[in-house]
């Protein structure tokens, strides 16, 4: 019973407290504060409390009548992987937030929609029906677009602009997918797909893909990330943080179910997200090399971050009944993740409130004399890039094996090359980690800015502090998050725990090759290439600025090319359809005109009757009123008329939309 309760209060508990911290706020801003902490703590202490009970049993509640079909919510030990990521990264967030956002405007605004989209968040990871699933999707894409625009200026609203057209556009293509899903099983419910979705024929990898795409989206998958880099770059830092460390985490969620649960793991839908995977690993990764603002590197690392989790999620399926590693790799990289992309962003973020700049070229230097910063901020560079002894050594080391045991399995040069891109990919991450961490905290430059005295509170630090040692004690205690991830295996079918060496010599070789092949990237490429300048006066440029961009010149001329061309077909039609209404009004019209004359006639012939019959002259009460009847016929002719003109181009688009998608699907569907 109690679990029960800790579970609803863990979804329900922010959402009703994200109002109740606005309103202290618009009294106190001291006092929000310390009751968003508070709230965020209580929430990660019922989340660690949870533990006992979901690594016992699952735990499962149903509220009927609750968004249409029941509100089904269910906590297993996969899904509190997910749960208590968020609360851990939430609170420590929040922390930051309070010295972060001391000098930006909306804060109280930002308090509300952040609390907001931490329980859509975790709504999201304990749905057990699609449809509750869905819903709290689409209220985090609404309240995470109120987090990237929150500073109000030009910039910031461009990228939520093309965020919430990318978000919305995601949840229509994945509500449509559920709608086939509903239509072809009957159920929505997660735990009863498996069995519906494998007697369905050729039908369910349409399903399956559009699915995709929509989790896609938030993940940042190739090419669904063109919001990424730039929301990334907008939102304030901490909104970013949870941008990354969490919100991008739904969509692996979304992905990981689909695929693994739901799919059970489709041979052909795993090698596509392998392939996916793998181009974000180093698309993301080369273009982080290139940029020059702190963020944008980040953001790039992130999409190259994801690409990892994306390859361990299609080893998973290819690998079959020897699935158990891909499945560690993946899941240890959800948690590596959310916490050292939490910490580069914190310290990024530190740096901003300093100098209000987080481009390369201009604080180049200010890192020098700040050896806590340093530290803190190597850590995390030595975490991202896999160096043994810290926690991106043991779920990339995972990744690996797994990626060599699917060579062992099936041979060629298909999985061979996959290694060349995963070293390359890797040996990336070096090289643009290295470009940011020598420029702030190595190089001298003549910005002279690193004697600005950095006002940096220990509040600030505290959070820092935390994930650094999170990140180091995981490195040298990988068995300890493995353990965990034993009782996780559950809704992977026939995954069963296994042993695993971490510190081999083969291993450990493989991650310093990876970072010297780095090293050399770094030495060679960036050093010569990138950077110009001597001596202090130096500074890095972009040459991707001038290549193409998928937003500007793909995305936006298709749209404005469908626009056009639908305004053109829409206006024939519009034209036909008002002439036919014409028509029709012209046929009533002269219709009616007939039966008039036909009916005088009558009139006549019966008046002429009466008076012979009857003397008396009164019978011009039966006289009708010719011009009477013929305004109202022209009336209703006109009402006909406006009635054709004011259907406007848009209505017949999504007339003739549906009519095109209903095509499609039967054509599809044949």
């Amino acid at each position: 019973m109690n679990s029960t309760i800790y579970l609803l209060f863990i979804l329900l508990f922010p959402l009703i407290g994200s109002f109740i911290g606005f309103a202290i706020g618009m009294r106190s801003e001291k006092y929000r504060d310390i009751f968003n902490v508070v709230m965020t703590t209580i929430i990660f202490l019922v989340t660690s409390m949870l533990y006992k009970y979901v690594s016992v049993q699952t735990i499962e509640v149903s509220i009927p009548y609750v968004m249409g079909k029941g509100l089904h919510l269910k906590l297993d030990m996969f899904r509190y992987v997910f749960v208590w990521l968020t609360s851990v990264i939430w609170l420590l967030t929040t922390i930051y937030s309070t010295q972060y956002l001391v000098n930006h405007k909306n804060r109280n605004r930002y308090y509300l929609f952040f609390m907001l989209t931490l329980g859509s968040a975790i709504g999201i990871f304990i749905s057990e029906n699609f449809l509750n699933l869905f819903t709290f999707f689409e209220i985090m894409s609404f309240t995470s677009y109120a987090l990237i625009i929150n500073d109000e200026d030009e910039y910031s609203h461009e990228a939520g602009n093309t965020y919430i057209v990318m978000a919305v556009t995601g949840g229509l293509i994945l509500l449509m997918g559920l709608f086939l899903l509903y239509n072809s099983t009957q159920t929505l419910d997660i735990s009863e797909l498996s069995s519906s979705v494998g007697h369905l024929g050729n039908i369910k990898y349409l399903i399956v893909t559009l699915i995709i795409i929509g989790f896609g989206v938030k993940a940042g998958m190739v090419p669904l990330h063109i919001w990424l880099p730039k929301a990334y770059t907008a939102a304030p830092t901490p909104a970013t943080i949870v941008l990354s460390a969490i919100l991008a985490k739904t969509g692996i969620f979304g992905i990981i179910v689909t695929i693994e649960v739901i799919m059970s793991g489709d041979f052909i839908i795993s090698i596509i997200i392998l392939v996916l995977g793998f181009l974000n690993m180093f698309i993301g990764g080369f273009l982080a090399i290139m940029q020059r603002n702190i963020k944008r590197i980040l953001a790039y690392s992130s999409m190259s971050q994801i690409g990892y989790i994306l390859v361990g999620i299609g080893l998973i399926g290819i690998l079959k009944e020897h699935r158990t590693i891909a499945i560690y790799g993946t899941l240890y990289h959800v948690i590596n993740h959310g916490i050292f992309k939490a910490l580069l962003f914190m310290g990024t973020g530190t740096i901003y409130m300093v100098l209000n700049e987080v481009s390369i070229n201009k604080i180049g230097g200010f890192g020098i004399n700040k050896p806590l910063l340093k530290m803190i901020f190597f850590i995390g560079v030595l975490s991202v890039i896999g160096m043994p002894g810290f926690n991106g050594f043991t779920s990339k080391t995972l990744l690996h094996e797994a990626l060599i045991e699917a060579q062992h399995m099936y041979g060629g040069i298909f999985f061979k090359s996959c290694e060349v891109v995963f070293i390359i990919s890797s040996s990336f991450t070096v090289a643009y980690l290295l470009k940011l961490f020598v420029a702030v905290f190595i190089d001298k430059s003549t910005n002279d800015i690193q004697k600005v005295k950095a006002k940096i509170t220990k509040i600030t630090l505290f959070p820092m502090i935390m994930l650094s040692l999170l990140s180091v004690y995981i490195g040298f205690n990988p068995n300890t998050i493995l353990h965990v991830l034993d009782k996780s295996l559950k809704p992977f079918g026939n995954a069963h725990p296994i042993a695993v060496d971490f510190y081999t010599f083969t291993n450990v070789k493989s991650s310093i090759i990876i970072i010297l092949i780095g090293i050399m990237i770094y030495t060679v490429f960036i050093r010569r290439v990138l950077k110009k300048g001597e001596g202090s006066n130096w500074y890095y440029v972009n040459p991707t600025l001038n290549w193409l961009n998928l937003e500007k010149h793909i995305y936006v001329p298709i749209g404005k090319s469908v626009i056009f061309i639908s305004t053109y077909i829409f206006h024939i039609v519009d034209g036909a359809v008002i002439n036919s209404v014409a028509f029709i009004g012209n046929g009533v019209d002269s219709f009616s005109k007939m039966e008039i004359d036909y009916g005088k006639s009558i009139i006549i012939k019966m008046k002429s009757r009466f008076i012979t019959l009857f003397s008396r002259g009164d019978i011009n009460k039966f006289k009708i009123d010719e011009h009477k009847e013929t305004s109202e016929l022209i009336n209703i002719k006109r009402k006909i008329e406006d009635i054709g003109y004011n259907m406007n181009s848009l209505t017949y688009s999504l007339f003739i939309f549906g009519i095109v998608l209903i095509v499609c699907l039967i054509f599809l569907m044949s």
